[in-house]
């Protein structure tokens, strides 16, 4: 395309990056020297609840949300939007029966809890699973939104990773957990102004959201809801209340990064109303990302830039967008593409504060337990440092790359979620499981979602996506290019990578139903993956101590659980004593 960022453009993406460095030397600076450790990860737990509110929905949502959602709404319409029925119940389960588990434990990590519940071999399987992926997920994360930039706008790909990645590890070193939620907060707001602008642009450009749902449903985009029972469409109400329950489930209570900013808070009420209004917050950013991918289509609807070849990927439809709107309003651009940033900024600082808060409490203190706080906190600055320059060399690694490699490794990352959430449902809600059986869950529901993912690539095919038109293009466009587009190059790049488990396999596909198992839509994954992990968890634990059952300590058990349990113990010894009782007599 022939728009390019204007100098204003780049003094306002500028700016936003500055003051998220500026955010980071801030909190480094108050702290002062002599920053603790409980200060660092845990932000000394004085944080306000509105912040860590905000810090969640920024952390969850990333630039996938930002750049990838509205692609994927774009081809396959706006049913996607129905995984937000997810967040009525899920930050419901996560604030009662979660959260105060990790409050009252006081906890820096999960592993800490899978430590104490279980033992130390299922808490480093957990910690080796979770930092591989860990690492791989910040790497995509700076690599796939500065290549779609860089392809829509002209914007370098290096500049992208190192402005994100050097000022992400900067602020994230010197600042601790305060610095990145208060940027996450920023971030934020940015994300959420420029979600609205688009929208809002768009709109007007069409002529009002009347206009734009007429050519929705011309397109054939007017389908808010699917009601049909079947594993194998890719969104239905079933797979985006039920399939998506489990992601956010998994999202809310076994990421590392969320448990921290739970603890950050000042008393466990509070930190069960953040992670309630924090996943709710994410239902209402994922829907204005709906809203922008159908004002995207409604603009191009007969003319679709990648059928017409403007563009090459479904990815660049975001930033193609925004150049071709406003780069007539130099400041604009650069305002949207620095929320691109932020989103990318908010995802990568908060799991990099989070590999390290592992590193740190999971790692250097079990080495080295007698190392005095000032030490520690210094020494898990260096490791922020360290660890973020990896992240930015895995960026650069991913360049070298091709996208179906790139997919095939964020897939894998992506199924260890799953079996992760399992091992902790496994810990608060069944008092008889032991180490054994969460280790077997765990190695077990990772092995499920490894042959469903290989599956789907062997024997399921891509879902088409949903009409576009170019009946209205002007005759500049490239022909060739157009007539040469199929629709096995709909390959919606960062969703496919981050959420990917629908299949990009080119082979035909296949009505047996043996292979039915590995067609189902992506979003009941982590759903096959925890239940699994649960399933095979109970199953083991029960058959190695059914003649010695070892109950968990009711601390680490959820309150609900845990009263349970206190009452059937108490009963159980009443029934003692009486019988004690009646064979004296």
């Amino acid at each position: 395309m022939d728009a390019v960022l204007s100098a204003l453009d780049y003094v306002v993406i500028a700016a936003m990056l500055l003051i998220s460095c500026g955010i980071g030397v801030f909190f480094a600076v108050r702290a002062g020297p002599k920053q603790t450790s409980n200060d660092y990860f845990l932000g000394s737990q004085d944080v306000p609840v509105i912040a860590v509110v905000l810090s969640i929905s920024a952390t969850i949502l990333s630039a996938v949300t930002f750049i990838g959602t509205p692609a994927e709404v774009y081809l396959y319409g706006p049913t996607y939007g129905l995984t937000a029925l997810s967040r009525i119940h899920v930050p419901i389960i996560t604030s009662i029966f979660f959260v105060p588990v990790y409050y009252r434990l006081k906890v820096v990590t999960i592993y800490q809890y899978i430590g104490m519940r279980f033992n130390d071999t299922v808490r480093y399987a957990v910690i080796i699973i979770r930092i591989t992926s860990g690492f791989l997920f910040m790497g995509v994360m700076m690599y796939a939104p500065a290549l779609a930039l860089s392809l829509a706008t002209g914007l370098s790909l290096q500049f992208s990773i190192l402005s994100v990645g050097l000022i992400c590890t900067f602020y994230t070193s010197i600042g601790g957990i305060k610095a990145v939620i208060w940027t996450d907060v920023f971030q934020a707001c940015a994300m959420l102004i420029g979600a609205v602008v688009m929208i809002v642009a768009g709109t007007v450009k069409i002529g009002g959201p009347a206009e734009g749902w007429s050519r929705a449903v011309e397109g054939g985009r007017g389908e808010l809801v699917d009601f049909r029972a079947d594993l194998t469409v890719r969104f239905t109400i079933w797979s985006g209340a039920i399939g998506a329950s489990f992601i956010w489930l998994s999202n809310g209570v076994a990421r590392q990064e969320m448990v921290q900013r739970y603890n950050a808070c000042r008393t466990e009420r509070e930190a069960r109303m953040a992670a309630w209004l924090g996943l709710i917050g994410t239902a209402v950013i994922e829907l204005l990302a709906v809203a922008v991918g159908m004002t995207i289509f409604a603009y191009y609807y007969t003319c679709d830039p990648l059928k017409s070849g403007r563009i090459g990927r479904p990815d660049q439809i975001v930033p193609f967008f925004i150049m071709d709107i406003f780069s007539s309003y130099p400041g604009i651009p650069g305002l949207l593409i620095g929320c691109v940033f932020c989103a990318a900024l908010s995802s990568v600082s908060s799991a990099l504060n989070g590999v390290v808060a592992t590193a740190g409490q999971d790692v250097i203190r079990k080495l080295k337990p007698g190392l005095s706080d000032l030490k520690y906190t210094s020494l898990a600055k260096l490791i922020s440092f360290g660890f973020g320059i990896l992240t930015i060399a895995l960026a650069f690694l991913a360049t070298l790359l091709s996208g179906g490699i790139l997919q095939t490794i964020f897939s894998i990352a992506g199924i260890t979620g799953g079996p992760i959430c399992g091992v902790i449902i496994l810990g608060m809600f069944f008092p008889r499981a032991n180490s054994m059986g969460a280790l077997s869950g765990l190695i077990g529901g990772v092995a499920v979602g490894v042959i469903q993912y290989v599956g789907s690539q062997v024997f399921s095919s891509r879902s088409p996506p949903l009409p576009l038109s170019i009946s209205e293009c002007e005759m500049s466009v490239n022909m060739t290019q157009l007539t040469s587009y199929t629709s096995d190059q709909y390959t919606t790049s960062i969703t496919g990578i981050t959420r990917g488990f629908s299949s990009t396999s080119t082979l035909p596909p296949t009505d047996s139903e043996s292979h039915a198992f590995f067609r189902i839509s992506y979003l009941y994954l982590q759903a096959l993956t925890t239940i699994s992990c649960v399933l095979i968890g109970i199953a083991v634990s029960y058959a190695t101590s059914w003649n010695d059952p070892k109950v968990a300590d009711p601390k680490f058990l959820t309150p609900f659980i845990a009263r349970l349990y206190a009452g059937s113990k108490n009963n159980h010894n009443s029934e003692n004593t009486e019988q004690m009782y009646l064979r004296k007599i």
